[in-house]
């Protein structure tokens, strides 16, 4: 679906009355009239003005289904960053959890350090934005980011490209880990098909014709048998057999693929991507729409020995197969964590049928963020190099017994530096557990070791030992140690 730039506060105002009955309308326009104010005459680097921008980001949230103190956050989600406004006079104005979401999803400035040490670099400022951003992330404020940069990543047509693919790239990094730590998979998926139309243009508009021409195609076919599926899981459908389920169906919707779905699957598959994409793009092998049947909360509630795949494969042996549908196979997407029915009709078009609860279905969409106790953060921010707080830990001890996670792949050597910056300098070897054997910097660490290091003044590093660290905090503190000494 086609990104709609054209918006404004009523869109908003509509959206945002459909979710909520009672709500804080009157907020969310005063923070719509503060932000045009504070926007005025601002232009972006499409010639638009800048409260495109943010009414794009605000509606995004809005459809979402986001509280309206979201909503108003989004709206003001710049003013701090680009205006001469302070986040006091934000609590001030609209209260103080729309102060902390802009607060969260307000990048560093000069303001922000003390001139007398020196100002940062842009380089050290970026770092310290996304540690400041990992750090102070909540289910709100992620809402707020995320809308904000699927709105930057759709409107890059006036920007170099040497910067678009910076901005993909931190993208990567940052904040699609962030949304799949949310387990937000939808929106990660945006996120990621918007960085892959970017970073890979050519392959990306390859995909995407071929795809286009499989729907053509394929689309008297398509329609006929997605026209099939609505009629049958609908509660006109007249079958005595399937009353027994019926009142469980909430719901039945059909999506084109993504982009970037197609390409992991071919990738999957592919000996040599540039010569076998193509030949991998057929109907034979991909399937060309995603279903998802939802079924009602209540059939846990109501009938807990029952799976929602049992309504499904009571509508499949009562109904489906009687049109010329069968089953292919049961799959998993790429990430393992997601699996799905290939079905296909009688024309052998290949279908991606999802079968999920109404809960299950927003938790895709939206994951934790959905959820009221959501407590969503993210912890063991690692400040030199935030892009590895992502990076998979394990669970180790020190000396005294006390947990530390580190990253999986860590040697003893990193390990020492995580406790202090000497005890990694003066390295000497390491005891692990209750053995006696004097362990060299290139051990690696295995979950549930209890590590004790052993340092020695007399010893200092040499340029070898980048040889035997794995983390950036280690190699950061090693380089540090290298420039003091003129290198």
């Amino acid at each position: 679906m086609s990104y709609k730039l054209e918006v404004d506060l009523k869109e908003i105002m509509n959206t945002y009355s459909k979710n909520h009955k009672v709500g804080n309308k009157n907020g969310i326009k005063r923070a719509y009239h503060f932000a045009e104010e504070k926007h005025a005459g601002v232009t972006r680097g499409t010639g638009e003005p800048y409260i495109n921008h943010v009414l794009r980001t605000a509606r995004s949230v809005a459809e979402w289904g986001a509280e309206s103190e979201v909503i108003m956050a989004a709206l003001l989600h710049d003013v701090v960053e680009d205006c001469d406004v302070t986040l006091d006079d934000i609590e001030k104005e609209f209260g103080s959890i729309v102060r902390d979401i802009v607060d969260t999803v307000t990048s560093l400035s000069d303001k922000d350090f003390d001139s007398t040490n020196g100002t940062p670099t842009k380089a050290q400022k970026d770092l310290l934005s996304d540690a400041k951003l990992q750090s102070k992330m909540t289910s709100k404020a992620l809402l707020v980011k995320i809308a904000d940069r699927i709105d930057n990543l759709n409107t890059l047509s006036g920007v170099k490209e040497e910067k678009r693919i910076p901005k993909a790239e931190h993208t990567k990094a940052i904040i699609i880990p962030m949304a799949r730590l949310a387990k937000a998979d939808y929106l990660a998926d945006i996120l990621e098909d918007l960085c892959f139309k970017i970073e890979h243009d050519n392959m990306y508009e390859n995909i995407n014709r071929k795809y286009s021409l499989l729907l053509e195609t394929n689309s008297n076919a398509c329609k006929e048998s997605l026209n099939t599926l609505e009629q049958i899981f609908s509660a006109n459908y007249s079958n005595a057999a399937l009353s027994r389920y019926r009142r469980y169906i909430v719901d039945l919707i059909h999506n084109e693929r993504s982009c970037i779905s197609i390409y992991r699957q071919i990738s999957r598959s592919a000996t040599n991507l540039k010569d076998d994409w193509s030949s991998l793009l057929n109907k034979n092998n991909i399937a060309l729409y995603d279903i998802t049947l939802i079924v009602s909360d209540e059939l846990g509630e109501e009938k807990p020995n029952l799976h929602p795949y049992d309504v499904f494969f009571h509508y499949f042996d009562r109904a489906l197969s009687s049109y010329g549908f069968y089953l292919v196979k049961y799959c998993f997407t790429t990430n393992k964590d997601t699996g799905y029915f290939l079905l296909s009709d009688e024309m052998d078009n290949l279908y991606r049928l999802f079968v999920r609860t109404e809960l299950e279905y927003l938790r895709f969409l939206y994951g934790s963020i959905v959820d009221p106790d959501s407590n969503f953060s993210i912890s063991n921010v690692n400040e030199i190099e935030p892009q590895d707080t992502y990076n998979e830990k394990i669970k180790v001890f020190r000396r005294d017994g006390s947990a530390m996670d580190i990253d999986k792949g860590a040697t003893v050597l990193d390990f020492a530096f995580y406790v202090h910056t000497d005890l990694g300098l003066h390295f000497d070897y390491a005891l692990v557990d209750e053995s006696k054997s004097k362990l060299p910097k290139n051990t690696r660490l295995s979950e549930g070791d209890l590590i004790t290091v052993v340092s020695n003044e007399k010893i200092l590093p040499d340029i070898t030992w980048f040889k035997h660290v794995n983390t950036s905090r280690a190699k950061h503190n090693l380089v540090k140690y290298f420039q003091k000494l003129g290198y």
